[in-house]
C-alpha cells in the first residue's frame, strides 16, 4: 500500500527580509580574493578531498564505504544554488527526485534509523531569485515552495529524511518559514538549519519542538554586523546554548563543528547535565576535515571514557553509558559538476583557507 501524503499545504505566505535588500540582487558581492583568481581546475585539485564525486553514485558509494568501514552515517548534497531559470529550478527537482530512487534502492544496512542515509538540498536552488520586496520576488518563492513541497513529498512517500538547508541572510525568512509550513502539514522527515552566527537566532530557536529536527552550524557566509555576530568564539559558545534548548524543547540537535572545544563543552553543559540519551543528537562533520581519531572516538565510545576522566562526578554514570552506545557521526557528501564544485570550493576556500592546510594533512595522515 503506497504512503499517503500529510494534509496538502495549500499556501504559503513569502516573507521579506528584516532588512531591505542591499542591491538588486539582495546582497552585494562578496570581495575578491585570491581564490577567484585560481583556475577552476586547481580550485578542485586543492579542494579534492571535500567532495564525494560528480555524480549521486559516487556519493552513494561513498556513503556505503564510510558506513562498511567507519560506522560513520551521510547526508547526500547536490551542489547548486542561484538558480538562473524556472527550467533550471524544475531540473532541480528532478534531479532530488533521482537522488531520492538512489537512497531508497541503496540503504545502508544499519540497525539504527538514525545512521541512515538523508539528503540535503539548499533553497536557492529552488528559486530564480533571493527573497526581497516586490511581487516578483513573492511569486518566485511561491514557486520555490512549491518546488520544495514536491521533492519532501516524494522523499516522505519513499521514507528518506531531508535537510532544508541555510544560506545567507537574504534567505532566512523563507527556509524557516517554509520549514514550519511543511512541517506542521504534517511532515515528518523534514529537518533544517540554524546558524548561531546570526543575531536572529536567539528568538528563532524558541520556535522548535519535539517535531523537529535541527543541524547546529556557526554558518559559512560573511554577513554584515548588523544582522550576524562577528566574533567566532561568541557563535561557538551560542552552539552550546542553543543546543541545550533544543534539547529541553524535544528537539533532535545535529551539533555540526570541527571545534574540540565546543564539541566537549557541549557534552558539559548541554547533554551531560540533562542526561540526553544518545538518540536524541549526533555530530555532523565536512569531509576531508581532519578529525579521524575524534569521529571514531565518538562512534566507538572511546572519546568518553575520555571525557569522563575531567567530567564532574555526578555526569560519570552519563559519560558510561555514552561509551557503551557510542555516538551517531554523519559527513556531509556533496557531489557535482566541476562547474558547480567549483564555485562550492572557491567559497569554502575563501571562508577558510585553512582547508588547503587540511588536506595536505589529509595526504600526510596528519590528524
Amino acid at each position: 500500500m503506497p504512503v499517503q501524503s500529510p494534509v496538502k499545504v495549500e499556501s504559503f505566505t513569502p516573507q521579506t527580509p528584516h532588512t531591505p535588500p542591499m542591491d538588486t540582487n539582495g546582497s552585494p558581492p562578496p570581495p575578491k580574493t585570491i581564490f577567484d583568481s585560481i583556475p577552476v581546475g586547481l580550485v578542485l585539485r586543492l579542494a579534492k578531498p571535500y567532495l564525494a564525486g560528480q555524480s549521486s553514485q559516487e556519493a552513494i558509494d561513498m556513503a556505503h564505504e564510510l558506513y562498511a568501514h567507519d560506522r560513520y552515517a551521510s547526508t547526500i548534497d547536490i551542489l547548486g544554488e542561484d538558480a538562473e531559470s524556472d527550467q533550471d529550478c524544475e531540473d532541480t527537482v528532478t534531479a532530488y527526485h533521482r537522488v531520492i530512487d538512489a537512497v531508497k534502492a541503496r540503504p545502508l544496512d544499519c540497525e539504527n534509523p538514525h545512521q541512515q542515509m538523508t539528503v540535503s538540498m539548499k533553497p536557492s536552488m529552488f528559486s530564480t531569485m533571493a527573497p526581497q520586496h516586490g511581487k516578483h520576488s513573492d511569486m518566485a518563492q511561491e514557486k520555490a515552495f512549491d518546488r520544495l513541497t514536491r521533492v519532501v513529498d516524494y522523499a516522505f512517500k519513499n521514507k528518506v529524511e531531508m535537510t532544508l538547508e541555510a544560506e545567507d541572510h537574504r534567505w532566512t525568512n523563507f527556509h524557516l518559514e517554509a520549514y514550519f509550513a511543511l512541517i506542521s502539514a504534517g511532515y515528518t522527515n523534514l529537518g533544517t538549519v540554524l546558524q548561531t552566527r546570526l543575531l536572529r537566532t536567539e528568538k528563532d530557536v524558541v520556535r522548535f519542538d519535539e517535531r523537529m529536527r535541527v543541524r547546529l552550524v556557526i554558518g559559512i557566509y560573511n554577513e554584515p554586523a548588523s544582522v550576524a555576530h562577528t566574533d567566532k568564539r561568541i557563535m561557538k559558545d551560542l552552539i552550546v546554548q542553543y543546543a541545550a534548548q533544543l534539547l529541553d524543547a524535544g528537539t533532535y540537535v545535529e551539533l555540526a563543528t570541527h571545534d574540540v572545544r565546543c564539541i566537549e563543552n557541549f557534552y558539559r553543559y548541554s547533554a551531560a547535565p540533562n542526561k540526553v540519551p544518545a538518540d536524541r543528537f549526533e555530530h555532523q562533520f565536512l569531509l576531508g576535515v581532519p578529525r579521524t581519531k575524534l569521529q571514531k572516538g565518538l562512534v566507538s565510545g572511546r572519546y568518553f571514557a575520555d571525557l569522563e576522566k575531567s567530567i564532574a562526578p555526578a555526569d560519570a554514570e552519563y559519560m558510561e553509558s555514552l561509551r557503551q552506545t557510542g555516538a551517531v557521526v554523519r559527513m556531509y557528501l556533496p557531489y557535482g559538476t566541476a562547474k558547480v564544485s567549483g564555485a562550492y570550493c572557491r567559497r569554502r576556500l575563501r571562508e577558510n583557507p585553512n582547508m588547503i592546510t587540511y588536506g595536505i594533512k589529509n595526504a600526510l595522515g596528519i590528524q
